[in-house]
């Protein structure tokens, strides 16, 4: 049947006299074919079609993306247009996708509606994958964006077949709150094409081969659409970026409280470049490298050699470290009660800075870290002023109350019984409330029988030596 374009103020006589329930069944039918503007098409036959199509919600209930040759706004507008018309019944969406990296920014149109939204149809290099978000979240009344994972590869590259990247959505929660969670492949972050915000909560990115690694400028701007993240997970390949043509975008993430940042090498960059108030936890996990980083493109205060000289295997990454974390507090003054670094050391410069910054620490754990008898020396009481000495001491991190220390090979015994003696001896009295409660020594090989012996004459059952 060819169907005329150009509208009229009536149909053949033999249409009209249909009743309208068949009508919407016809279109309802014909939405399901052909190309995506159907609807908009029929509606352009006659009056009586177009007030019938503009008026039946049942017709817009399906929608289908052509995303080949199309720009993200084009998509954009079609999915508010068929949301908005099929309300408020349930929606399908069906996408026909020629370049799998779109898959995320064209999803993000249909996001806000997630309440809504019954059924997603991908079609992809001759695959179909169908998900059933009705089933996901078992008719609870209320759908919660949760998670997003996103892996940076080829997509369905496993030549083995035991490829699950068509496993788009699951789900997780309780009955009357599911959590709608997200898994994209993809080879790069879509920043430039993301129209609409992600409200995802937690976000995981996992780099895999170099070619697909991401550079701090393109996660920044990708993280500039998530601005209801509460966890953020980067797990990356060391791989270096080299320095910056230009400064990247400054971005913020008032409700992020967990940062784990794994096998990177431009944690300065990203770190110099988050606005995190809310930040309770930074876990640093395997930042040291012993070759050379490429420097910062802006020199800034605190770059200037560590006077203190002590010994460290990787140097370059350290340097960045603690400089990325200088500019992290020095921008968010977060209240942060946990630091995790694991593998990931500083200069002592930056450790005395940054231990000056963190009034809220309670949790502090480091492994394999190079830190000399000056750092350990952080953790004991200092006194200021000219009165009473013992009135006039204050600690770093005064709300301290666990301390792990494992694989630490160049601090002496002697320094760290004297630090931590010393500590407790003034924080047991002056601030009972917040003094260490459990500290963990482990595989640290210049912390000696004797020594174990002589701090727990301080510390008895708080002290745990593996």
């Amino acid at each position: 049947m060819i169907i005329s374009t150009h509208t009229t103020d009536a149909c053949s006589p033999h249409l009209s006299s249909l009743p309208p329930e068949l009508l919407n069944e016809i279109f309802s039918t014909c939405s399901l074919t052909g190309d995506w503007h159907i609807p908009l098409t029929l509606s352009k036959v006659c009056r009586l079609w177009r007030e019938l199509i503009f008026s039946s919600s049942c017709i817009w209930q399906t929608i289908v993306i052509l995303e080949s040759r199309r720009t993200i706004s084009s998509i954009r507008a079609q999915a508010e247009l068929w949301v908005a018309r099929s309300s408020p019944l349930p929606f399908n969406v069906v996408l026909k996708m020629s370049e799998f990296e779109r898959l995320l920014p064209i999803m993000s149109c249909f996001f806000p509606h997630i309440a809504r939204w019954m059924r997603c149809t991908i079609t992809y290099d001759g695959r179909s994958f169908e998900t059933s978000l009705s089933d996901l979240t078992l008719l609870s009344p209320r759908r919660i964006l949760h998670h997003l994972d996103i892996l940076l590869k080829a997509p369905f590259e496993d030549l083995a077949g035991e490829d699950k990247d068509h496993n788009v959505f699951f789900s997780c929660g309780s009955a009357t709150y599911r959590h709608i969670s997200m898994k994209v492949v993809t080879t790069k972050l879509p920043h430039a094409e993301m129209v609409n915000p992600l409200l995802f909560t937690s976000l995981d990115i996992t780099e895999t081969p170099y070619e697909y690694s991401t550079r701090s400028p393109d996660l920044l701007r990708f993280l500039a659409h998530c601005p209801n993240l509460e966890h953020l997970y980067f797990h990356g390949i060391a791989n270096d970026e080299g320095t910056l043509d230009a400064p990247p975008p400054a971005v913020a993430l008032p409700r992020l409280h967990t940062l784990l940042l794994d096998e990177i090498c431009n944690q300065r960059s990203i770190l110099s470049h988050l606005y995190l108030p809310a930040l309770r936890e930074l876990h640093l996990r395997h930042i040291n490298v012993d070759f050379e980083l490429e420097p910062y493109h802006v020199p800034e205060e605190g770059d200037s050699d560590d006077e203190s000289h002590d010994f460290s295997q990787s140097p370059h990454s350290d340097f960045h470290t603690g400089m990325g974390l200088r500019k992290l507090l020095s921008r968010s003054r977060p209240p942060l009660e946990i630091l995790d670094m694991d593998l990931s050391d500083m200069r002592t410069k930056d450790f005395r800075w940054v231990f000056d910054k963190l009034p809220d620490l309670k949790q502090f754990s480091i492994v394999g870290s190079d830190m000399s008898d000056s750092v350990v020396a952080l953790f004991a009481p200092i006194a200021h002023g000219d009165e009473d000495a013992e009135k006039q001491k204050r600690v770093r991190l005064p709300k301290l109350s666990v301390l792990r220390m494992y694989s630490c090979q160049q601090f002496s015994g002697d320094a760290l019984v004297e630090a931590l003696s010393a500590r407790v001896q003034y924080t047991d009295r002056a601030t009972p409330d917040a003094t260490l409660a459990t500290v963990v020594i482990s595989n640290c090989n210049k912390f000696t029988a004797g020594h174990i012996q002589e701090l727990s004459w301080h510390l008895d059952d708080r002290l745990h030596v593996s």
